[in-house]
């Protein structure tokens, strides 16, 4: 009788479990709520974790007064949220507002990374919203690899970091300075690089910085979310059968500066960055792919399709042949 007791114990224990990290991580997210205001509030002397979830949530910055005092107990931070005046960004999670409040973080900066942005971008954008400067946040990313998959010796890569500076929303300290910030964006990608892309990585035969190369090539070419497994089984397919890739975001990459269209002269670049010269990826990514890039590599439409263009609205059209490409080029921009 006892022994029968004990599968039943078990799945009961790995339901709880199972449970109780689903309600963690998927509770967590408050971005529904997300509408860029601020909201200030007070925590009050002797306030219980009850009373503050309670609040915020009548103050529509957490989703559930539950899930926030369970945030603040898995983290072991219940009893540790501190008194003061707070001012909070909706859309924040969870775990991010049960650091503010443990810490009594009462200031604190918000620094946004859109996708697809290059080191070189987020330096700018960091000095520009007077965050940081820019030539400090590049020479810490020249060859800041905390993680081994980050490693290269490849001389033709300026930055090491470079694609793995994760595209999210930072909440920064006062006294926060360009190294910080780079290892927090380096280690939120380390968070969202999941078991499944590293044995898609593994299946494609690429390494993970092989994995974000083409990542970031998806990145810059998807404007819509949709093609993104597409173009990524596209260009896995051309590397399969040894094929250039052929990517304008690269000779972008090359030239710094969005150009509105890129020139026969253009592709001929002399640049290891050059995907229309070199066969193979680029030496690095072109900059850093958000979740959704990442995921179309690793989960990628099988297909037989070998070209691409865009037409005016940014909408891929896909062909198999050259010929077929080619006839597609001129539907969409006239004759070349």
């Amino acid at each position: 009788m006892k022994k029968s007791f004990v599968p039943i114990f078990a799945g009961l224990l790995l339901a709880i479990l199972v449970g109780g990290y689903w309600y963690l991580n998927f509770s967590n997210d408050n971005s529904r709520l997300a509408t860029g205001q601020k909201i200030k509030f007070v925590v009050r002397q002797g306030m219980t974790t009850t009373d503050i979830a309670t609040m915020l949530h009548k103050l529509k910055l957490v989703n559930t007064p539950e899930s926030f005092r369970m945030a603040a107990k898995i983290r072991g931070l219940d009893s540790s949220l501190q008194a003061g005046e707070y001012e909070i960004i909706t859309g924040m999670s969870n775990k991010d507002i049960v650091e503010v409040l443990s810490k009594g973080q009462v200031r604190y900066e918000v620094f946004t990374v859109p996708e697809g942005f290059t080191i070189n971008k987020i330096a700018a954008k960091l000095e520009k919203e007077g965050l940081g400067k820019a030539d400090k946040f590049k020479e810490a990313s020249k060859n800041y690899t905390p993680y081994p998959y980050m490693e290269t010796t490849n001389p033709d890569i300026i930055y090491k970091a470079e694609g793995f500076a994760f595209p999210s929303t930072y909440y920064l300290n006062e006294g926060t300075d360009e190294k910080d910030i780079l290892a927090m964006m380096v280690q939120e990608f380390n968070r969202n690089l999941s078991q499944e892309m590293k044995e898609a990585a593994e299946k494609e035969k690429l390494n993970i910085r092989e994995f974000v190369t083409m990542a970031s090539l998806v990145e810059a070419e998807a404007v819509f979310p949709a093609e993104r497994p597409l173009i990524a089984g596209v260009f896995l397919k051309r590397l399969s059968i040894y094929m250039p890739i052929q990517s304008d975001t690269t000779i972008q990459y090359i030239l710094g500066d969005q150009k509105e269209e890129i020139t026969i002269a253009d592709t001929k670049i002399d640049s290891p960055y050059n995907t229309y010269q070199n066969p193979g990826l680029p030496p690095g990514p072109i900059g850093s792919p958000g979740l959704a890039s990442l995921q179309a590599v690793a989960k990628p439409t099988e297909t037989e399709l070998l070209y691409f263009v865009a037409d005016k609205q940014g909408h891929h059209q896909f062909t198999k042949t050259y010929q077929e490409h080619l006839r597609k080029i001129e539907e969409i921009h006239g004759p070349q």
